[in-house]
């Protein structure tokens, strides 16, 4: 999916690229030609979707071209080249990973307390609720991974249709998916209080895959997450 992001961004910057050449644009004067009028404005609303959808509505990059897209006259060449400007600095960031968002910061913390506590409850030899706590944070990274992807799930999707929604967008590998299914029927089996189908020690490698899973595909920063 950043992929294609990527690609579209591209895209978007080889029209604009396109139009500094054969239009006015290429100049510093007004535009004035309707067709022109036309074809900036067909390029402002396209880079105001894509930024959007790419970079997030409250990143620098939107609300930047937000601006500019209010400026009385906004169809002149100069503010052509910002819009631009802005395009490519967006491509540049989203494949460069220099996004952040903070409420992604803030829920990486609410994650590591939960793993924290699935640990707590382990060290007082309750597995089974750790099981249940440890599955139930899997299932929201899931969830953050398939609305960083634009993948769209319903609100009471499980775990397994979320793995095979990411898999089938190569979010990750089998191997990955094979890993999240395991750990789905340990977590499903202490809902249900099959607690004989599970040892400690499962939960234990759970948790401590949770994290480093959460770790390595939220690209959260390990203190987040880490083991207090």
């Amino acid at each position: 999916m950043r992929e294609k992001v990527l690609l579209e961004l591209q895209a978007l910057m080889n029209g604009g690229d396109e139009l500094i050449t054969h239009t006015s644009f290429g100049t510093r004067k007004p535009a004035q030609w309707p067709d022109v009028q036309r074809k900036y404005y067909q390029f402002l609303t396209r880079a105001l979707n894509l930024v959007g959808r790419a970079c997030d509505k409250s990143s620098d990059h939107y609300r930047e071209l937000s601006r500019v897209a209010g400026i009385t006259g906004g169809n002149s060449s100069a503010n052509f080249t910002r819009v631009l400007g802005i395009v490519e600095a967006a491509h540049h960031d989203v494949e460069s990973g220099l996004l952040f968002d903070m409420r992604s910061l803030i829920s990486a913390e609410l994650l590591g307390d939960f793993l924290q506590q699935a640990d707590a409850l382990l060290d007082k030899g309750y597995h089974v609720p750790a099981a249940s706590l440890a599955g139930a944070v899997l299932e929201d990274v899931l969830r953050k991974l398939c609305l960083r992807n634009r993948i769209e799930v319903g609100d009471k999707t499980t775990i397994g249709a979320l793995n095979s929604a990411l898999g089938r967008e190569q979010v990750y590998n089998l191997l990955t998916q094979k890993e999240i299914t395991a750990k789905a029927d340990v977590r499903n089996n202490a809902d249900h209080g099959h607690s004989e189908q599970f040892t400690k020690a499962d939960v234990q490698a759970m948790v401590k895959w949770v994290r480093t899973f959460a770790e390595q595909h939220l690209s959260l920063a390990h203190e987040s997450l880490a083991n207090g």
